[in-house]
């Protein structure tokens, strides 16, 4: 084979997405809770439990409803793509079985140990389900790319900014 095995084409995102199979992730944030809305395919962000954004102010989704979702978002640990990222949850089931986790004393904190988000299709029909890792310390890999990371500020996405300010020039070309 040409290609090694086991290659993953890395994300050059901020933000981490559910790809079908297997997820894993460790949440290394508190989460920041709120409304996302969809507008000429940009999203746009409010703070809190209540829904400020009006339908008028959106596009309509594939089923012809207003684009608005509710939201939870953290900083995680991407176990495949081996970074930091913002993981955005708008999934009702994940967030129940992530909330399940952590109010239960067995569990916990949801820092304290991996979960994995597993994504399946069947029938045009996606589904998730959420299983945890029992606790156990980071690799010594992860821990340092997690303490190499830019510092990412969750409260950013509310104001229209990437958590981690990206500055032209930045990127190096000549790594690729």
């Amino acid at each position: 084979m040409a290609i090694p095995p086991n290659t993953n084409i890395p994300s050059s995102s901020q933000f981490m997405k559910f790809n079908d199979g297997a997820n894993k992730l460790r949440i290394i944030s508190d989460f920041v809770t709120g409304w996302e809305g969809w507008k000429d395919n940009k999203p746009f962000r409010h703070e809190g439990q209540v829904c400020k954004i009006q339908a008028t102010q959106v596009d309509l989704n594939k089923n012809n409803k207003p684009n608005i979702n509710y939201f939870w978002a953290a900083i995680v640990y991407n176990y495949k793509e081996k970074r930091v990222q913002v993981l955005e949850i708008t999934q009702k089931t994940v967030m129940s079985a992530l909330q399940g986790f952590e109010e239960n004393s067995d569990w916990g904190d949801l820092k304290g140990y991996d979960v994995t988000v597993n994504k399946s299709k069947e029938g045009g029909k996606t589904s998730y389900t959420v299983t945890p890792s029992p606790a156990k310390d980071m690799t010594i890999e992860a821990k340092q790319i997690i303490d190499n990371a830019e510092e990412m500020d969750l409260q950013k996405i509310f104001d229209g900014k990437y958590p981690v300010e990206v500055e032209a020039g930045d990127v190096d070309v000549d790594a690729f």
